[in-house]
């Protein structure tokens, strides 16, 4: 798997049509399978969670780039997602396995460096790094380097940063560690696709 950047919705920043053509501008710039699109917003009704998902999905066909689900597996049932994010006290991997085809793409929230390894998921987004978020103090660069020790050279998982990524600061989360950096700011309230594209080397 090659994605460095992982696109995440958030309609209280961004409007449906707003994130779309975002995600849009950023899946053509972007080399196919170097971005995961993921629909959040799980505070949408289900079934507008549903069709905005659905929009989501055809803008990653068309970009050849890969889409997740937080969450619900029933949606990424539904919509044939690539795949499932899972927060921290989300349902268990292994059930989530169960429950998915064997090729689906799994990735996990987690908020402490030294659990990355024990996690068994493709993807681990560590957050937050660089800002507070949710009430959590920013873990900083060095919580990158020690997820990273923890991983070792294995292929997976791979490791991604959240919280407070911009271009900018994407390179130093890479230099600390990082397989990739998880946006949502960045992308829909700066829109910055260019910069983003750009300072992860992963033009077309």
């Amino acid at each position: 798997m090659t994605a460095r950047v992982i696109a995440i919705t958030d309609r209280s920043v961004a409007s449906a049509e707003l994130t779309l053509a975002r995600f849009g501008e950023l899946g053509r710039a972007a080399r196919p399978g170097s971005v995961v699109f993921q629909l959040r917003d799980l505070e949408l009704p289900v079934r507008e969670r549903l069709e905005f998902g659905r929009a989501l999905h055809e803008v990653a066909r068309e970009t050849k780039q890969f889409f997740v689900v937080n969450d619900r597996i029933d949606l990424v049932v539904l919509l044939g997602a690539d795949g499932v994010h899972l927060g921290e006290a989300g349902i268990s991997v292994a059930d989530a396995r169960r429950l998915l085809p064997p090729t689906a793409l799994v990735s996990r929230a987690c908020h402490d460096p030294e659990l990355v390894r024990s996690l068994e998921v493709d993807i681990v987004v560590l957050s937050p790094v660089l800002d507070a978020r949710k009430g959590r103090r920013a873990l900083g660069t060095d919580a990158l380097r020690r997820a990273r020790r923890r991983i070792g050279e294995n292929p997976t998982p791979l490791l991604f940063a959240l919280g407070g990524v911009t271009a900018e600061n994407a390179p130093s989360c890479r230099s600390a560690g990082a397989d990739g950096v998880a946006m949502i700011g960045e992308l829909l309230a700066r829109g910055n696709v260019a910069g983003v594209v750009r300072s992860l080397d992963i033009a077309c």
